[in-house]
């Protein structure tokens, strides 16, 4: 369809603002949004739908369009219900970028102006199946319905299962019930590794999952959740792969509103957390309250890192508003330094899940009043939970759930970590400060571990690793490198396993037969081995003070 076409459809009511270029792309869709930057969920060819909402200043208009333009959108119709006068920045932006402009009246809903559009680029032979589907999703979301009523909706019209997913991969609506939650998490596992969205990915048993993208509300922070639909995109009939995209937009919204709420909530936990650590207990005390939380009850402090990655700490961010959904209570995660503080209730290191949050639709029944085994067959659909679902995770281990939401973003990581420091609980102002300095202390500890995702609680803070962490990390490395520094370039030019040997021996406490037996050698050559290890060093074995100094030294990575 060309933009004459469309604009030769009277009931429309669209009023040219910028007009279009002679490389104008023929319409061949429609997408609504309000994400501030939503080019990468376009094709191009798109007619864009958009209420404005996401207008704050002139240079928002910049980064909207350019996103538009880059994908290849075919024009852009603005709303003004909500902003009252469209933003001349947002006309100038078109005209830069060669983006046609148009404006539609309060009295046009997009619903009916999307339905138009698809009847006419179905032609008179058909009409567009994706109209009925359209008004059946903005329906859903009016009511309140939340991911569980979007979902649904879609497999009705549609007849494919589908199931929508956190941050983390962590099944939260819906379901495909042929594929369970093991396969469903490494297929999101392997569509994060592959980095390019929709990402068609196998499943046992010969089929596919098509994963979509859910946009975050939050600048430099991965996609807020993805929806996963049974089957390759690429198969399915013309408009269900612009109606999935067309969910994973509603649920962008849905989430613009509550980090809105989130954004209130995170001004307030940080005064408090100032007020705590000032020591004006009454002040902290009140300031928890009005959030929700109660000091005279324990809470539990919790500081994450992330390095390594291109989204920085926000990355941080997301594994604790995975477990900000898991558990009842919760603060809002707020940034501090270079990571994000949590509070969360509870005093023995359990956490209650969320009551009712299994991760599935209710079944609908069929005409014959029997639930509809295979999607489509009567119109109805019964989404069904795969088995990774919140009810898995009763009385789960804060710490567990901290690694585990950790360990899904591990693709995002690359040759960086995760560090997770937990405090113990605590009340009142005097015990969550204290629970704070324990999270930090805790932190430190984790950062010297090995391996992508790295914890420590406060029960860590006895332990030697705790006089390391104070050490400045060049100082730590010199030392490491003073003690054991000859052993490991000795290993490499002689292809042996002296470092090895030294840390099997100090881990059995200096027993030589225990060690023999666990590197399955003679005890002779054991010794020979050691001695070789005092030569090299300069060290004994025989002395406690020097079994101590290599102990430290190989703590260190």
């Amino acid at each position: 369809m060309l933009l004459t076409e469309l604009l030769a459809i009277p009931r429309l009511g669209l009023v040219p603002v910028v007009p279009g270029t002679p490389r104008t792309p023929r319409i061949r869709g429609v997408y609504t949004t309000d994400l501030p930057d939503p080019g990468r969920y376009l094709d191009g060819g798109e007619l864009v739908l958009t209420s404005t909402t996401w207008y704050r200043e002139p240079r928002d208009a910049d980064t909207f369009v350019a996103a538009l333009s880059g994908a290849g959108a075919a024009a852009l119709v603005a709303g003004t219900a909500g902003i009252g006068t469209l933003p001349d920045a947002l006309a100038q932006a078109c005209e830069r970028h060669g983006l046609a402009l148009f404006t539609v009246g309060d009295d046009v809903s997009y619903a009916a102006l999307t339905e138009t559009v698809l009847a006419a680029l179905a032609g008179p032979a058909r009409r567009s199946p994706g109209a009925d589907l359209h008004r059946g999703l903005v329906a859903s979301m009016a009511s309140g319905a939340g991911p569980e009523g979007l979902v649904e909706v879609f497999a009705r019209a549609t007849g494919l299962w589908c199931a929508v997913l956190s941050a983390t991969g962590r099944a939260t609506a819906g379901g495909v019930p042929e594929v369970t939650g093991h396969h469903l998490d490494r297929a999101h596992r392997e569509a994060l590794a592959a980095g390019a969205f929709p990402s068609v990915q196998p499943v046992p048993g010969g089929g596919h999952l098509t994963f979509f993208p859910v946009q975050s509300p939050v600048a430099r922070r991965p996609p807020a959740a993805y929806l996963a639909a049974a089957g390759d995109f690429h198969d399915w009939a013309p408009g269900v792969a612009d109606a999935a995209t067309e969910v994973c937009a509603l649920l962008a919204m849905d989430r613009v509103a509550r980090q809105e709420r989130r954004r209130i909530e995170e001004r307030f936990l940080r005064e408090s957390l100032t007020l705590v650590r000032e020591g004006r207990a009454d002040a902290a005390e009140g300031r928890l309250r009005s959030l929700g939380l109660d000091p005279d009850t324990p809470l539990t402090c919790v500081y994450v890192t992330t390095t390594g990655s291109p989204y920085g700490a926000e990355l941080a961010a997301v594994v604790l508003e995975d477990v900000f959904d898991q558990i009842p209570g919760c603060s809002t995660p707020v940034a501090e330094d270079d990571g994000y503080v949590m509070l969360v209730p509870g005093d023995d290191g359990h956490v209650t899940p969320v009551p009712g949050a299994d991760g599935h639709v209710t079944p609908v029944p069929g005409a014959d009043g029997h639930v509809t085994p295979v999607p489509g067959a009567d119109g109805h659909v019964t989404p069904v939970p795969g088995d990774d679902v919140s009810a898995h995770h009763e009385g789960r281990r804060l710490e567990d759930r901290l690694e585990r939401a950790a360990t899904r973003l591990t693709p995002f990581l690359a040759s960086g970590w995760a560090a997770l420091g937990t405090g113990g609980p605590a009340t009142g102002a005097a015990g969550l400060r204290r629970s704070l300095d324990e999270a930090r202390h805790a932190h430190r500890v984790a950062c010297l571990g090995t391996g992508t995702v790295r914890t420590a609680t406060g029960d860590d803070l006895s332990s030697y690793l705790l006089l390391l962490a104070s050490v400045p990390e060049d100082v730590r490395r010199l030392y490491r490198e003073r003690l054991i520094g000859v052993l490991e370039r000795y290993d490499a030019e002689h292809g042996s396993d002296l470092v090895g040997t030294l840390a099997a021996f100090l881990d059995a406490s200096g027993s030589w037969h225990r060690c023999a037996e666990q590197l399955h050698v003679h005890v002779n050559t054991l010794r020979y081995r050691l001695q070789r290890v005092e030569q090299l060093t300069g060290h004994s074995l025989a002395t406690l003070r020097d079994r101590v100094d290599f102990c430290l030294a190989l703590s260190i990575t």
